[in-house]
Order: C-alpha cells, then sequence, then structure tokens
C-alpha cells in the first residue's frame, strides 16, 4: 500500500511538469499549496499502514523491557520512532514538488532566474511538509503506542484521521457560528489550514450572521416576463455560487491551527512519554 499511495501522490505532479514543459511554464493545473489540500489525506493513510510497523512489533514481541535495561532512555526511543515516521513522511511529502519545480525550472528560459524567483515557494513548501510531517507522525505514533495489535493500530489510526474529518466537516457547514473551532479537533483539517495559512491563501473575512436567510421578494401582481426572468435569473445565480469550504467557513485565523498543531504535538509526547515510563525494565 505505501508504494501505491506515493503513486497516486507523484501522478499529478509528473502531469504538472509535463503541462509545464508543453506550454513553456504557462499551464498550470496543479499549483503547490493545492497539492496539499488535495493530498493531506494520503499522508494520513500513510501514516496509518507505516506507523504500527514502527511501534506494535516492539510491543508484541515484549522487547521494550530490554531496550530501556540498556543504554537507550525512554525518550530517545520516542524521538527515534516519531524522528523516523517523520522523516519517511516529509521525503514523500516532496517527491511531488520537486517534480514539478524541475518541470517548472526546465521549461523556463533562464534557469537560474527561475529558481530564484520559486525560492519563497521552495521554503513555503518545505514548512509545510514538515509541518505536517511532526503532526501526523506524533499523532498516529500516541495511537498505535496504546494498541498492541497491529490491524487493529492501522485502523484505529485510520478511524481517527477519516472519522474526525468525517463528524466536523456536516457540523462546521451547518453552525459555523457554533460549531467553527470544532476543525481544530481533526489533525487533517489542522494541517489544511497551516499549509493555507502558510502559502498565504486564507483570508479571514468579518464574522457574519449565518442564521439568518434573506428569501427573494415575491413577484408582484401582473409582473411582466422581464420580471419572472430577472427572478429566476437570481435564483440560478444563488444556487450555481460557489460553496465555500469547510475551512473557508470556520474562518478561523492561520494562528489558529498554528498553536494547535503545536499543542497537538506536545500533547502526544506527554502521552507517549507517560506510556513508556510505565514499562518496567
Amino acid at each position: 500500500p505505501p508504494i501505491a499511495l506515493i503513486a497516486i501522490l507523484v501522478i499529478p505532479a509528473v502531469i504538472q511538469a509535463a503541462l509545464a514543459g508543453l506550454g513553456g511554464g504557462q499551464l498550470q493545473v496543479f499549483t503547490h499549496d493545492g497539492y496539499f489540500r488535495t493530498t493531506v489525506w494520503i499522508f494520513g493513510l500513510f501514516c496509518a499502514f507505516q506507523t504500527p510497523e514502527l511501534v506494535t512489533g516492539d510491543q508484541q514481541h515484549r522487547v521494550l523491557a530490554l531496550y530501556f535495561s540498556r543504554a537507550l532512555m525512554r525518550p530517545d526511543y520516542v524521538l527515534a520512532r516519531v524522528g523516523a515516521l517523520a522523516t519517511a513522511l516529509f521525503v514523500v511529502a516532496l517527491i511531488p514538488h520537486v517534480i514539478m519545480f524541475l518541470g517548472e525550472y526546465f521549461a523556463a528560459e533562464h534557469v537560474g532566474e527561475a529558481m530564484h524567483k520559486s525560492l519563497p515557494t521552495v521554503l513555503r513548501v518545505l514548512g509545510s511538509a514538515l509541518a505536517i510531517a511532526v503532526l501526523l507522525s506524533t499523532v498516529s505514533i500516541t495511537i498505535a503506542a496504546v494498541i498492541r495489535r497491529r490491524p487493529f493500530a492501522t485502523a484505529a489510526i485510520l478511524g481517527f484521521f477519516l472519522l474526525a474529518y468525517a463528524f466536523v466537516a456536516p457540523l462546521v457547514m451547518s453552525r459555523p457560528d457554533k460549531m467553527r473551532y470544532l476543525v481544530l479537533a481533526s489533525p487533517m483539517m489542522v494541517g489544511d489550514g497551516l499549509t493555507s495559512w502558510v502559502f498565504d491563501t486564507m483570508k479571514v473575512h468579518p464574522p457574519r450572521d449565518t442564521t439568518t436567510f434573506v428569501p427573494l421578494p415575491p413577484l408582484p401582481p401582473g409582473a411582466d416576463s422581464a420580471a419572472r426572468e430577472a427572478r429566476r435569473a437570481e435564483m440560478r445565480r444563488r444556487f450555481r455560487r460557489r460553496r465555500p469550504s469547510v475551512l473557508e467557513t470556520a474562518n478561523l485565523p492561520g494562528v489558529a491551527y498554528l498553536a494547535t498543531t503545536a499543542g497537538l504535538i506536545l500533547l502526544g509526547a506527554g502521552v507517549l512519554t507517560l506510556r513508556y515510563r510505565s514499562i518496567e525494565t
């Protein structure tokens, strides 16, 4: 499954690189900021399949007590496991962006100028990939550390990532005035919001009253065909209006996602410390 997930992740980047080469860098179907938003669920699947391989085997075979009886300290073990998964996820997250950057450079007339122009985007890609890698790795390993069986750990990680999103999204969309902070309960949405903030694509609007709905005024008796057509056009315009995303509906500042990311990482580190401290040597 990890190889298949990486292939799914890379194919759109290859298409974008080919389009950039054919169109002289003018054709852009996939952007770097949009790539993170549309592929964050692949990172969750990658963590669900790979995390149990790192953690549950040591618990099943009861070798943790042997590890901790030697020079290996418990914080070192936790840091090694989180660092291994975060590094793998960081590399996986960077692969499609490297392909897209290469396509842009090869299509440019002046490669040095194109590289210099893309430097701010490169820094944003690196920051976003690092934040998502550390966040999802910490959450995944925290879940897997309390579950000994590998299939159950995979199901728990996958269920937490996907069910949290499926549970939060309808509530936020239906009552954004009361439920908008629930987006911070989903690591997938937190990662999405953080990358949107890093790429400066998130615009926070003044709060609006979402509980009121202004209906169309009734047509006066004897209205002519022009008035009826105008009413139908307004109804079509309202129907076709682009529905905002969950993050746009929540309308939270980017600092909220950054603080939540830091909080989840610290919470996961605390849970892991308590979990492995209870193992006797």
